[in-house]
């Protein structure tokens, strides 16, 4: 666990503020260091000794990053060349099925670790001559990174297994956008490729000689290897050594420039996704390294609408929120190792079943601006987030052992098994929005999720079998969206997220009888694991006080009232003198608190006048 509070040290390291920029030139040449913190997934594929795989063998690792980097650039006229190295603390972690090439073959458990990763690369770019402060960049180079990987046979065999660890070598490219903020002082947003191999011994398991029978044969242990590709995403700033700066350099970054007023942003978004739920069942007084069963609920596609909404004050407090929801069908396979029928040994079961997914969800997060300026904003924030899902697999038909269940296939239109859950989630993050070009801006956000809660129901229909679940654990959430201005008031941008949660401690209560079994589950997840998001976004211009908040309330209140659907022509006339009396009372209210109690009605009667009058 130390390591892990140290990840989240690292995810809340403060930093200085940075002045505006304003129109002061800026030098991208010479050295900075920086800070970032993201996530990644890694995609672990095992390769199989033996033939190929019924299902499984590659292992999905996600999970929360954070750290730096440094580097040097030189500019040659809207050109930039650098050189760069980066190093994270991560906590990358995720298990599969592996060699499953036969239902008579007892497979194993694979699992995935990485806790740390970096970089040495090239950086190659160019600057946006509009204001020659935004830099797109490619980068490519070495990549490493500390990894663990091990397989155990399933079924609680008690066989040994086999693990390899240490730091591996490899490639990785990538780019990203990076906008100077101030005369030393960049913000960036960054996506990265990284792969490299490692190698990995398929441990010895049995094999079953005359199926259904019970007699079984061992198998020996094979070389074989582990390619790893991981995708990772970073939001983060760098400061440059030696930047010049003007007299009044010091000044500015003494006091952050404060823009007057409120700004509310809000908007609605399409979503597409998809996505996979993981749920792996130890056995009981065993723990997880050898399991009974899994079920992998693969959801994809998944469509859905969020409306989202964000409130800036003029002294740096940030609101911000989403709502939504979202369906979609998918696939679930049930695995299950060493089952023992009345008349059949089965050493490995897998059934297929289609899916039918419903999804809710919402966050909510409030955030200060250490850092903002004209065109940016950094805002830390912590937040809370809730995702509900409920999902229906439908029939079933056996793919690894005719001896096995649903060797007849049960038909589509029957409801065989339900899983309905709740996570919640704290989020401690960063959310970073920048002007790259005029009319165009990035925005990002990026959040740790340090303590999870997980409660849910899983029901076998037609064996009449519930079982209460829950869990604790961490996650993490990301997005990133490209956003261009038809008006000062009204964007469209596309963009994409990745969210992803899961348990480090938890059990169910099998079928409700008290039999409590080890479990763990990867729901990544969150709603739309990996989505693409299309946009429409609303932005009022500042209101400056309460007046002109009311105001805004007050015209809007007005299209109410007057509307010829709830009202009769003479009512609308006669509520238009009563509207005009209570503006002149709102209008009080603007100025002062102490003019409500004075003018009495507008609370009683609301913006379409007074209550007696409706």
């Amino acid at each position: 666990m130390g390591w892990r509070k140290g990840l989240l040290l690292l995810m809340w390291v403060p930093l200085a503020a940075p002045a505006s920029a304003g129109n002061a030139p800026f030098d991208w040449s010479g050295f900075y260091l920086g800070y970032h913190v993201g996530g990644a997934l890694d995609l672990a594929d095992v390769d199989n000794p033996f033939g190929s795989s019924i299902f499984g063998d590659t292992v999905r690792t996600p999970g929360p990053l954070a750290g730096g980097q440094a580097g040097y650039n030189w500019r040659r006229g809207a050109g930039l060349f650098g050189l760069e190295a980066d190093a994270s603390l991560a906590d990358l972690d995720g298990t599969n099925t592996c060699f499953a090439y036969s239902g008579f073959y007892v497979s194993a458990n694979c699992r995935a670790q990485i806790d740390a990763l970096g970089t040495f690369t090239g950086r190659f770019g160019w600057v946006h001559p509009s204001d020659n402060r935004t830099l797109i960049f490619g980068k490519a180079g070495l990549a490493w990174a500390h990894s663990e990987v091990e397989a155990r046979p399933n079924g609680g065999t008690g066989l040994p297994g086999s693990r390899d660890s240490g730091v591996e070598w490899g490639w990785t490219i990538g780019g990203g956008v990076e906008r100077a903020v101030s005369p030393r002082w960049t913000v960036k947003a960054e996506y990265g490729f990284l792969s490299f191999d490692q190698s990995l011994t398929a441990p010895a398991s049995h094999f079953q000689t005359a199926p259904p029978g019970p007699a079984t044969a061992g198998t020996p242990a094979a070389r074989t290897g582990v390619t790893h590709d991981i995708h990772q995403f970073k939001v983060g700033m760098n400061y440059k050594l030696g930047a010049a700066q003007d007299a009044n350099s010091a000044a500015r970054e003494a006091s952050l420039p404060s823009a007057p007023g409120l700004t509310l942003t809000t908007g609605v978004r399409y979503v597409y996704g998809w996505g996979q739920f993981h749920k792996d069942l130890g056995i009981q007084g065993r723990g997880l390294t050898s399991l009974a069963s899994r079920l992998t609920y693969d959801n994809e596609p998944i469509n859905g609408a969020e409306a989202f909404a964000r409130l800036d004050t003029s002294f740096g407090l940030m609101v911000k929120g989403l709502i939504s929801g979202a369906a979609g069908d998918g696939t679930l396979n049930d695995e299950d190792w060493n089952i023992a029928f009345p008349t059949a040994d089965v050493a490995y079961s897998n059934t297929l079943s289609n899916v039918d997914n419903d999804i809710g969800y919402g966050l909510v997060d409030v955030g200060y601006a250490l850092w903002r300026g004209p065109g940016y904003t950094v805002a830390p924030f912590v937040g809370y987030s809730q995702f509900r899902q409920d999902m229906t697999g439908l029939g079933c038909r056996q793919i690894a052992n005719r001896f096995s269940d649903c060797a007849t296939p049960i038909p589509t239109n029957v409801r065989g098994i339900t899983e309905d859950d709740t996570w919640q989630a704290l989020r401690l993050g960063a959310a970073v929005e920048t002007a790259i070009a005029p009319r165009l801006s990035l925005t990002g956000d990026a959040a740790y999720l340090p303590y999870v809660t997980f409660e849910g129901t899983d029901d076998h229909l037609l064996r009449n079998l519930v079982s209460p679940e829950d869990g604790k654990g961490i996650g993490v959430q990301l997005e990133a969206t490209l956003s261009y201005a038809v008006t000062d008031a009204l964007s469209f941008g596309i963009g994409g997220r990745y969210w992803a949660m899961w348990t480090t401690e938890g059990d169910v209560n099998f079928g409700g009888t008290g039999t409590i079994i080890p479990m763990r589950l990867r729901g990544r997840a969150g709603p739309h694991p990996r989505a693409r998001l299309l946009q429409i976004r609303l932005r009022r211009p500042r209101l400056t006080n309460a007046r002109s908040l009311w105001a805004r309330v007050r015209e809007a209140a007005s299209l109410v009232c007057d509307s010829p659907l709830r009202f009769a022509r003479a009512n609308r006339l006669q509520r238009s003198s009563l509207w005009q009396r209570s503006a002149a009372r709102g209008e009080a209210i603007g100025n002062g608190v102490d003019a409500a109690a004075s003018s009495g009605g507008v609370e009683r009667g609301g913006p379409c006048g007074p209550a007696e009058a409706r």
